[in-house]
């Protein structure tokens, strides 16, 4: 199958996504203008083309973002050495180099991996908080010498120009995370949300970390506001690879499972249940059976009950 044949099929196996008719409704007049590339062919994992030259891969970790321009590529996250090596490979056959690799957050299932990228020339870009977070988490699992630290740090906003794309990084505080990042590529108009998103799932929620469930909500509010109805959104995790990307619908759900998941733990704790008692009768926050995780359940009422006391 030649390169051309190759985008068609995957191009046309992509359709099957539930977001595709809104994506095909609004960005062809953003993505007409550029040469469309076929997606990296990998060994392994799961790529799927979004819009335009803006495909998700996933494989062990949170979701990767992969935009190939005429000059290189841009990565979203990094996933662990091996699960993005994959990438990698592909990459190095088409024979771009990796120009930018940028961090959602720090968490390790999203930075292990940036010790693959071995080129120098590499910039990494991520939150100012995130290296020390990083550091901190791999003090304590002893995997000091595996980091591979991001050197172009910023505050509140970060613009990438690349001529036919623009990507803009956005902090709006701290929702799951101090260092959370969502990118936006503006011209394919697609934004990726890093953890800030997780679909039919229980989201990792650390307080020491950052995690705060009311900020959260305002975060996913302010990525409503700010980015347009046409938006395609690339989640951290779901379920099913599918479930890693969506539209604001997706959002304004999450933002309603963390203000459902606050009215139920405050009311709990004003009564004077326990996590112990609340697990007797319930396995996930009441209306929102589709985040039923039950491994996470427990740990995330309690750090929950960390933000509301």
């Amino acid at each position: 199958m030649n390169r051309k044949e190759f985008l068609a099929t995957t191009f046309a196996a992509g359709l099957g996504l539930a977001f595709v008719p809104s994506v095909l409704s609004c960005s062809s007049s953003k993505i007409v203008s550029q040469q469309l590339l076929e997606p990296v062919k990998l060994s392994a994992g799961n790529l799927a083309k979004v819009v335009g030259n803006v495909s998700r891969y996933t494989n062990k970790g949170g979701t990767v973002g992969i935009f190939e321009t005429k000059d290189g590529f841009v990565v979203i996250d990094s996933q662990f050495p091996d699960s993005i090596q994959p990438v990698l490979d592909g990459i190095s056959v088409i024979g771009k180099p990796v120009l930018y690799l940028c961090n959602t957050h720090h968490h390790g299932d999203h930075t292990s991996g940036n010790i693959a990228f071995k080129d120098s020339n590499t910039k990494i870009i991520a939150h100012k908080r995130v290296p020390e977070l990083q550091r901190l988490a791999a003090e304590k699992s002893n995997k000091l010498a595996e980091q591979h630290y991001a050197s172009i740090l910023f505050e509140d906003r970060y613009k990438i120009d690349l001529g036919n794309q623009k990507i803009t990084g956005y902090h709006f505080g701290n929702g799951h995370t101090f260092g959370d990042v969502m990118y936006h590529f503006e011209n394919d108009n697609v934004v990726h949300m890093g953890d800030l998103m997780f679909t039919n799932m229980i989201p990792v929620y650390r307080t020491a970390d950052g995690s705060d469930s009311r900020n959260w909500i305002k975060i996913l509010e302010n990525a409503q506001s700010t980015f347009d109805n046409d938006t395609v959104f690339i989640f951290g995790h779901g379920n099913k690879p599918e479930f890693t990307t969506g539209n604001k619908s997706n959002l304004k759900e999450m933002a309603n499972f963390l203000e459902a998941s606050n009215e139920f733990v405050y009311g709990n704790m004003l009564a004077g249940i326990s996590t112990e008692k609340i697990l007797e009768k319930h396995q996930f926050i009441p209306g929102f059976e589709n985040r039923k995780t039950p491994e996470r359940f427990a740990g995330f009422l309690d750090e929950l009950r960390k933000t509301l006391s």
